[in-house]
């Protein structure tokens, strides 16, 4: 796991309170093993926005699915901006 990868994570972690951070792992689902909801998401999201200083649409949103999309998505904005 490299440094932004470990950012997502602890993002994420703090949104889901009731998450062990060490159950947190790339592969997890957000939804489906980490137990978001929707009101999460878009905390996630705002928070992700406010950190890397970019904007994410809700159709970007819907094809993110787990923790390494969030990451690798982060990746591929930065690329292009």
């Amino acid at each position: 796991m490299d440094e932004l990868d470990k950012r997502v994570v602890d993002l994420i972690a703090e949104v889901l309170v009731d998450v062990n951070k060490e159950n947190i792992q790339l592969n997890s689902k957000i939804v489906a093993d980490l137990g978001a909801e929707s009101l999460d998401i878009y905390d996630i999201i705002a928070l992700l926005e406010d950190e890397f200083d970019m904007e994410i649409t809700d159709e970007e949103v819907e094809k993110i699915q787990t923790v390494q999309d969030v990451a690798d998505f982060i990746r591929e904005h930065k690329k292009r901006s």
